[in-house]
């Protein structure tokens, strides 16, 4: 649920202001799993110069007052890309195989690339269970952490290791696989924080098998109708950036950019969920509900399933970039397409759907 406007002038400024700085090239939990890496960082960006194009247009900028004024998601932005949809990248790296396997009190081996003097240490970890529900669960042991104070350091184009303790207890229950966490990585530069995001997939715990009734994350009234004020606010100017991001011109520079860094996404079939009947006493409103379904629906609840084909009417907003987010948007009821700027790169776009934040 980021806004547009509520913090970012344009997206000029915003490069004018984010010079950075620090990458998450991979992570390594259970040796011989896959490795992860760090969300919308890009391989064919070059890693040997500190200039602001190319070398730090992967670069992730985390900030709170950002997240808090609706602007990005927990794992922030890139200049080249804008608000990271964390489900959208957590099931793009299960589909391509690249998710790193972890279980209680693995060690994590996380390699950061400093571009330049802001890029540095020391570096702060945290979790969020949900992978993308917004809440952050736990703060994460770092030890063997990048040098530097305040974030900088006269290091450059220069690569560390750090170490990430999981947790002894934590159980992760993200992702279509329900077994999947978020870890943030940042450091405190003032034009920061830089740093990451990356999924780590838990096998010491039992997927999640969630019902509608079981998701307990929630919002506050007051936070409610603030969001609300908010969004009404940011509308026109969120309408004209996507937009302007499906102009001819803007399509052609994504895709210009996807051809020079060689973008691929793995696609594969989605699976089908079957939920599972809770037997008992029905509630007022499920009883009300269930003789309407029953009298006017086609075949079932609605129209064969749930609603038109089992899914509500999810997946029909601009190629997956508005109304893809089925309520809790997406998988592990969380947040999903957020505003940033950006979605294909060169566009402001994917706007972020309403998130319950605890």
């Amino acid at each position: 649920m980021p806004s547009i406007s509520s913090s970012i002038l344009s997206f000029a400024s915003l490069l004018a202001v984010a010079q950075a700085h620090g990458v998450i090239l991979g992570a390594q939990g259970i040796q011989g799993s896959p490795e992860s890496v760090g969300f919308k960082v890009e391989p064919e960006l070059a890693r040997n110069c500190t200039s602001i194009s190319p070398c730090q247009q992967d670069t992730t900028i985390i900030r709170d007052a950002e997240i808090a004024a609706n602007v990005v998601n927990e794992c922030g932005r890139t200049e080249l890309s804008g608000n990271i949809d964390i489900g959208e990248n957590t099931e793009n790296a299960l589909a391509a195989g690249a998710v790193t396997q972890v279980k209680a009190g693995t060690q994590l081996k996380v390699t950061i690339h400093q571009v330049n003097a802001d890029g540095a240490g020391p570096y702060a970890c945290d979790l969020v269970e949900a992978g993308n529900n917004g809440v952050i669960t736990q703060n994460l042991t770092v030890e063997n952490n990048v040098p530097g104070v305040n974030g900088f350091s006269q290091a450059k184009t220069q690569q560390f290791e750090i170490l990430v303790n999981m947790p002894e207890k934590f159980s992760c229950s993200g992702s279509s696989a329900g077994n999947v966490c978020t870890v943030r990585c940042r450091n405190n530069a003032l034009a920061g924080p830089f740093g990451g995001c990356f999924p780590v997939q838990q096998v010491d715990v039992e997927p999640s098998q969630n019902t509608a009734a079981n998701v307990p994350t929630s919002l506050s009234l007051d936070k409610v109708f603030k969001q609300v004020s908010q969004d009404q606010a940011d509308l026109p100017d969120a309408i004209a950036a996507i937009q302007e991001a499906g102009s001819e011109e803007a399509l052609k520079n994504a895709a210009a950019v996807s051809q020079l860094l060689k973008q691929t996404v793995t696609s594969l079939p989605a699976a089908t969920q079957t939920l599972d009947i809770v037997t008992g006493v029905a509630t007022s409103a499920a009883a009300s509900a269930t003789p309407t379904a029953v009298e006017n629906g086609r075949n079932g609840n609605g129209r064969n399933g749930n609603g038109r084909n089992g899914n509500g009417r999810g997946n029909n907003g601009n190629n997956n970039n508005a109304d893809n987010n089925n309520a809790n948007a997406g998988n592990g009821n969380g947040r999903g397409n957020g505003n940033g700027f950006g979605g294909n790169f060169g566009g402001f776009g994917n706007r972020r759907r309403t998130v319950f934040r605890a």
